[in-house]
């Protein structure tokens, strides 16, 4: 307890109240290290391989905006920050990076919660339908 304890003030100190309060509320944790890129979006990716940092925690994002979503991010970011590589995009040469055509040529934000949310049509029928009551007279 008491070395995590000593890590978040370490960190707190080293990147400042504003950059602690914007980790707490994204990743929940107080990092520090070296910034390894910027994506096209304007995202910031970083790495730390000290020793009080834990196995394959070591990499991080911090969005360009307060709401985020993964969605706002490159897919060999993606990758990078996932440990499927060990290079980061930004070090690699041109001819060393691969360009994938997707159907669309920016990023699709994710709508679930707004009125862009995704919502399937149905054609089964209900298994359960609504219990409606039937109320006759009283006999006295």
């Amino acid at each position: 307890m008491s070395s995590s304890l000593i890590r978040v003030i370490r960190n707190l100190r080293r990147v400042g109240i504003k950059d602690y309060f914007r980790q707490m509320n994204s990743i929940g944790d107080t990092k520090y290290g070296r910034l390894v890129g910027v994506d096209r979006y304007g995202n910031k990716f970083f790495e730390n391989t000290g020793e009080d940092e834990i196995h394959l925690r070591t990499r991080w994002v911090q969005y360009k905006d307060w709401y985020y979503d993964v969605s706002q991010m490159e897919p060999a970011w993606h990758g990078w920050l996932g440990y499927l590589v060990d290079t980061p995009p930004s070090e690699l040469k041109p001819e060393q990076k691969t360009v994938r055509k997707y159907p669309t040529p920016d990023v699709i934000p994710n709508g679930t919660g707004t009125r862009n949310a995704y919502v399937p049509y149905s054609t089964v029928k209900p298994k359960v339908s609504m219990w409606s009551p039937t109320v006759s007279e009283r006999t006295a």
